[in-house]
């Protein structure tokens, strides 16, 4: 029985990330296909899956076109000017370009160093991205550390911290993504 219950665990162990991922690309798909499969059923009279994909992505690709030539780069412009005079909305929209920006390739060194800080006691080490390596506060000069959390490492925690304080580690983004996630079991091994 205990034979069996191994065979079984492993082939859970082997399953669930197949499926896992599957699964997340499979809603992902659906996902970004329902954004234009409303316009496609309404001149085809039928939806086809994976037409409204295809066309979300040509939209997305000919924005993108359009956002880096001159016309373009003023309508945003003026969009941006328009949103910068309503509070509310101009909170959202900055927060939400600056984070766009940073996994652009245009945008700053974001996530570009894996560190290791005395978080969230001294002594105690996590490991962290830096965000941004010139902040000023208080006329002291700070890095930006993001520590993320685990299993998930799109939440975490954002500390200010000394260029003195923090240990720069010989460890690729992926690498440390893959230790966050898998809660250290996957670490690099050097």
């Amino acid at each position: 029985m205990k034979k069996i219950l191994n065979l079984f665990l492993a082939g859970v162990t082997a399953i669930l990330p197949l499926g896992l991922t599957a699964f997340i690309l499979y809603k992902l798909f659906m996902l970004v296909d329902s954004f234009s499969a409303g316009i496609i059923e309404y001149f085809y009279g039928k939806r086809i899956i994976g037409l409204g994909f295809l066309t979300t992505i040509v939209i997305v690709i000919l924005i993108g076109f359009i956002a880096r030539n001159y016309l373009g780069q003023k309508i945003i412009g003026l969009i941006e000017k328009t949103f910068s005079r309503i509070p509310i909305v101009q909170s959202i929209y900055s927060a939400i370009k600056e984070v766009s920006k940073m996994f652009s390739s245009e945008g700053n060194k974001a996530f570009s160093q894996v560190v290791s800080v005395d978080f969230p006691y001294k002594g105690i080490k996590s490991i962290g991205f830096i965000t941004n390596d010139e902040v000023n506060m208080s006329n002291k000069e700070k890095v930006a550390v993001f520590i993320p959390t685990t299993p998930n490492p799109t939440n975490g925690f954002l500390i200010y911290a000394s260029r003195d304080s923090i240990e720069y580690l010989d460890m690729s983004i992926d690498e440390a993504i893959r230790a966050v996630v898998s809660l250290g079991a996957i670490s690099p091994k050097k």
